[in-house]
């Protein structure tokens, strides 16, 4: 008799969320949660942003890495709630590195701590995605994972620039693709009705003292990050 093989084991599935969370607020948590089911991940890492190529003046690094310890607390209690099994944790890697922050160098730091089999999502809304064409070294970033979109309400991903419909085109999968393979992929998800904009958040707090209660953008914020702007005197002009 032909001795039976072992079961392999399963693959890791790990979501990375990183952004300048300048503030981080509801629609970030959303889409971590969104896919945190959405691929059963194993780990979720949310990693603020060092120095932004893209983006200047962003508040300093202390602020925006304290307000997404906040909501990592908040979100991990969410997804115990909704009896996900997805270990939560925030990094420092970009803000530790030295200069630019560049997403192909955090993906290939990544890749070299999970190893090559792991499956490795980069998660994004659908903004990020129009503009993906001009992140350095984009069409690397599929080399070392996928990228998982969450898209935001009426998106059409065909309005989106040539070079980056091609690629959507060419490497668009569903979950279990994503789940079970290492990188490659792209991964649209139209199911999270939530439309946010940081720069409509930080316009309202600049406008807001500190006895008015949150509305307009700056009621999507989480309590414990509105105290925390609030203790801090953030965003006011």
């Amino acid at each position: 008799m032909p001795l039976q093989q072992p079961p392999s084991s399963p693959i890791r599935r790990i979501g990375l969320l990183g952004g300048t969370f300048d503030p981080i607020h509801a629609g970030h948590l959303a889409l971590g949660e969104l896919f945190a089911a959405t691929l059963a991940l194993d780990e979720l890492i949310l990693m603020p942003a060092g120095q932004q190529p893209q983006k200047h003046d962003s508040t300093p690094a202390q602020h925006r890495l304290a307000m997404t310890r906040l909501a990592a607390a908040v979100l991990a209690e969410r997804l115990r709630r909704a009896c996900l099994a997805t270990t939560l944790r925030v990094s420092t890697m970009e803000i530790e590195r030295e200069g630019p922050s560049y997403t192909i160098d955090t993906l290939r730091e990544l890749r070299r701590q999970l190893g090559p089999d792991a499956s490795l999502t980069l998660l994004i809304g659908s903004d990020q995605l129009l503009r993906l064409d001009t992140w350095h070294e984009w069409q690397r970033l599929f080399d070392t994972a996928h990228i998982g979109v969450a898209a935001r309400p009426g998106f059409d991903w065909r309005s989106a620039p040539p070079a980056v419909r091609a690629a959507i085109a060419a490497r668009g999968a569903d979950a279990d693709t994503v789940q079970s393979s290492p990188c490659g992929h792209i991964l649209l998800d139209d199911s999270l009705a939530i439309d946010i904009s940081a720069t409509d958040l930080r316009a309202e707090l600049a406008r807001m003292n500190d006895s008015r209660r949150p509305a307009g953008a700056a009621a999507d914020l989480l309590a414990p990050i509105l105290d925390y702007i609030r203790a801090h005197h953030l965003y006011r002009t």
